[in-house]
């Protein structure tokens, strides 16, 4: 069983020889192979010989391919930062009032700023590596996250409250649209995954998920499902408030934060979607190898399930988390599997 089949095989429920392991590797991985982030940002062939070799590295099941959370931002016109070893980021929103949408046009990924970017680096990633290890493409944000970042986060949460609601759902019809046209394309890659953060959705109550959340999330995967690829679902903090709506969804996976537990996450879900997560990052970064193998396989082991869970940090790993614990992590699959 190679990485790539025992990561299929465990998303699908099926029996595994161990657990699968990657993690969401950006700035660690241009840390760990002396690579400037503003370079990785920027070409795609630098993007994805980073990601390649920092798998080869760490003995990884798989690879995360992305670049941030602001190239749905920069594909629709907005002013980027990328300096030379950091995260890029977006100067300011581009929307000053929520009907401001009407001026801007679903973007041609193969040709938009950023976009393009993610798409070349993923069919590079695809040619060395389809074959032998489960790769998982990140398409940036889901529709409510794309209208949060379009509008700055404060600036919309505070118009749920204080615009006509028509408008609002306008403007998600519309990030919905540009949502599925770059996971559309990042399909036709080859990417055996892929997968959108919607993080902003956690700080909202559920009345307001199921009103402005869940239907534009339901669109986005049903427009994506049925090409062979599996679709993922990221949404950052405490989310057990809204896991029962996630439950709603026609997605193979959901990536869990170490705020929820696996057990807990799974149940509310059902056993359908597959879980990824969710050691600490902040543990990762900090603590001995040998504390992280030994918290990864009892992580393993209080989920329960030989099965249906991809292991990984919760979110993001940190630029300096040690290249030992990011291989321990894969020692703690082993340990568990006896």
């Amino acid at each position: 069983m190679n990485a790539l089949e025992r990561t299929r095989a465990a998303i699908r429920g099926r029996p595994v020889d161990r657990l699968p392991c990657f993690p969401i590797l950006i700035a660690p991985a241009c840390e760990l192979m002396g690579v400037k982030q503003g370079a990785y940002s920027q070409d795609a062939r630098v993007l994805a010989d980073t990601l390649l070799r920092a798998r080869d590295l760490i003995g990884a099941d798989g690879i995360y391919v992305s670049r941030d959370n602001w190239v749905q931002h920069e594909a629709l016109g907005g002013r980027m930062t990328f300096p030379e070893d950091d995260e890029p980021n977006g100067n300011a929103p581009l929307l000053s009032h929520v009907r401001e949408f009407r001026r801007l046009t679903v973007p041609d990924p193969t040709s938009a700023p950023g976009m393009r970017t993610v798409l070349a680096a993923a069919r590079e990633v695809v040619r060395h590596a389809a074959d032998r290890y489960y790769l998982q493409a990140n398409i940036d944000c889901g529709p409510f996250s794309l209208a949060a970042i379009l509008r700055g986060t404060q600036n919309f949460l505070m118009d749920l409250f204080t615009e006509d609601p028509r408008e609002i759902h306008e403007l998600l019809a519309f990030c919905t649209e540009v949502v599925v046209a770059y996971g559309q394309a990042m399909i036709d890659t080859g990417v055996h995954g892929i997968q959108y953060g919607d993080a902003t959705a956690s700080l909202v109550n559920p009345e307001h998920y199921r009103t402005f959340v869940l239907p534009y999330q339901k669109t986005s995967f049903s427009a994506l499902s049925g090409r062979d690829c599996d679709l993922w679902l990221h949404i950052c903090g405490r989310t057990t408030h809204i896991l029962p709506f996630v439950r709603e969804l026609d997605i193979q996976g959901f990536e869990v934060d170490a705020l929820v537990g696996l057990a807990k996450a799974s149940a509310l879900l059902g056993e359908k979607i597959a879980l990824k997560g969710n050691l600490d990052t902040t543990f990762l970064l900090r603590q001995t190898p040998d504390e992280v193998r030994l918290a990864t396989a009892e992580m393993i082991r209080s989920f329960g399930r030989g099965t249906g869970l991809v292991v990984s940090p919760g979110c993001g790993v940190p630029r300096m988390t040690p290249l030992e614990n990011l291989r321990a992590m894969m020692r703690g699959c082993q340990d568990a599997a006896g």
